[in-house]
């Protein structure tokens, strides 16, 4: 079987579709469309993403009508204590590694139209190692529709005390988008530790 690097990859996308495109910020200056979501695929592997999966959500995000989907607004609070979360989940308080779980994902308003703008919610518990303050845990999500990855959104990675944290990660309907179900696949890791949850809305 053959296998490519993430290199080898990025050179191929970008030679087939636009010379000289060797910076993030000259993929953003073309974002939008087709060649967007390819060059947005290069980058993303440049940075460290799965290649099959960065592949898929370029060629599967131009089809869709995407073109370059990102994060536009991200914020994230602590709700709820480490005693508060074992008291409701009846976590322990201490672990030999860290460990995530995710609670509820969501994503609002459900319906939608192109244009505006949807609201993707993870609820998660972090427990640390017993001594540490925090660990560092990342954020990600995948947008599917009908079985076929679309956006590979931008990560986030923090860190994270002990206890329950929410995070609100917006994302706009872009005018091309077709109607139906999409999809976020949530998840949050630390470590080896890694949880996954989904949500849904519907373009109209």
């Amino acid at each position: 079987m053959l296998t490519f690097s993430r290199q080898f990859v990025i050179s191929v996308l970008c030679l087939s579709l636009f010379s000289g495109c060797a910076t993030q910020s000259d993929y953003q200056e073309l974002a939008g469309g087709g060649i967007g979501a390819v060059l947005g695929a290069g980058v993303a592997a440049l940075a460290g993403g799965d290649v099959k999966t960065i592949v898929a959500a370029g060629v599967g995000g131009a089809i869709a009508g995407w073109g370059v989907a990102k994060v536009i607004d991200y914020r994230s609070n602590k709700t709820r204590s480490v005693n508060r979360d074992n008291e409701i989940y009846g976590l322990s308080e201490s672990a030999k590694t860290s460990l995530v779980k995710i609670r509820r994902g969501s994503s609002f308003p459900e319906m939608v139209r192109p244009g505006e703008f949807v609201n993707i919610v993870t609820d998660y518990s972090v427990i640390a190692p017993e001594g540490a303050k925090s660990v560092n845990v990342e954020e990600s999500w995948l947008l599917k529709k009908d079985g076929v990855v679309l956006a590979a959104l931008d990560p986030k990675n923090h860190q994270r005390s002990p206890g329950g944290w929410t995070s609100k990660a917006q994302i706009q309907i872009p005018q091309g988008a077709g109607s139906g179900t999409y999809l976020i696949e949530h998840k949050v890791q630390s470590g080896t530790s890694y949880d996954v949850d989904q949500s849904v809305f519907v373009v109209r």
